[in-house]
């Protein structure tokens, strides 16, 4: 059996093709790895992406709280707030309700940029998911939340 050098289009070998862990696996690969490039030009990369998502939809939110939502270690999350603050897209304040931790905010620059990686990210999903229907597309979406928060899917 040959594999292709691009792991995430291969064809699923049939003794994994019942294996759940493994096509979550290759399924995350592929939107993964196209997220990314369709986002490089913007300069950011999908754990920007979220972060700057949830700081425009539900912001502003300290930076712990975004490293729980996101399971982004504390060290990766100080690196992926500096390159937001440097591109203009975040502003990190000490939070006013406990001086020890930061408060931040997506800048209008931020919303901006959120909005047009939005764009890029549906265009990524309409690609990615184009075999399937509408219906299925928003089964997919509810299975997987129903996975990710443990609860049965019925």
């Amino acid at each position: 059996m040959s594999f292709a050098a691009d792991t995430t289009t291969i064809s699923i070998p049939a003794s994994l093709a019942d294996q759940v862990g493994y096509l979550l696996a290759k399924a995350h690969l592929r939107v993964h790895g196209s997220a990314n490039e369709a986002l490089e030009p913007l300069g950011l990369t999908v754990k920007h992406y979220g972060l700057l998502t949830l700081l425009v939809h539900e912001g502003p939110v300290s930076q712990g709280r975004l490293g729980e939502v996101m399971k982004i270690d504390r060290t990766t999350m100080v690196a992926l707030i500096d390159d937001l603050e440097r591109a203009g897209h975040v502003d990190r304040t000490r939070n006013p309700e406990d001086r020890r931790a930061y408060a931040l905010a997506a800048t209008a620059s931020g919303k901006r940029v959120q909005s047009k990686a939005a764009t890029l990210m549906k265009r990524v999903y309409d690609v990615t998911l184009s075999p399937l229907s509408t219906d299925e597309r928003r089964e997919l979406r509810r299975m997987l939340q129903a996975v990710i928060e443990g609860e049965a899917a019925s």
